[in-house]
């Protein structure tokens, strides 16, 4: 069996919750399979932003000099870190193919009464819920 996973639940948030998962006192073997996993969905998450920057790169507004132009609020002040996108509609579209793109990992689920945790964080656990049964 393996674990099916769209990539809108990928993201770093993911890593650092299941490197965390791993640094506590769970069983060596469930620990050992963690890492394998980890290390098949670092990979997909290193692609995954990739590609969103590529799609980000590709529908963003240039100017002549091919730099973003600057988004400006209602004052005329350039809100940082924002971009004009030149075709939202095509932009979303994209995106949301990406995100609904599914992978398969050639992992077993784990069962959670193996990791034998007497303590875990909710808001890492809800991150990572797809590799439980």
């Amino acid at each position: 069996m393996s674990i099916v996973i769209k990539n809108s639940l990928l993201n770093e948030e993911t890593i650092k919750a299941l490197n965390e998962l791993i640094d506590m006192d769970i069983n060596a073997g469930t620990a050992f399979r963690l890492t394998r996993i980890i290390k098949e969905l670092s990979s997909i998450v290193e692609d995954k932003l990739k590609m969103e920057k590529k799609i980000l790169d590709k529908w963003t507004e240039k100017d002549e000099d091919g730099k973003p132009t600057p988004v400006v609020d209602e004052n005329k002040n350039v809100v940082e870190g924002a971009v004009n996108i030149k075709d939202p509609d095509a932009f979303t579209q994209e995106m949301s193919i990406l995100m609904d793109t599914e992978n398969e990992i050639p992992y077993d689920r784990v069962k959670f009464e193996d990791l034998q945790l007497k303590t875990a964080k909710i808001k890492d656990l809800i991150k990572i819920e797809f590799l439980f049964d």
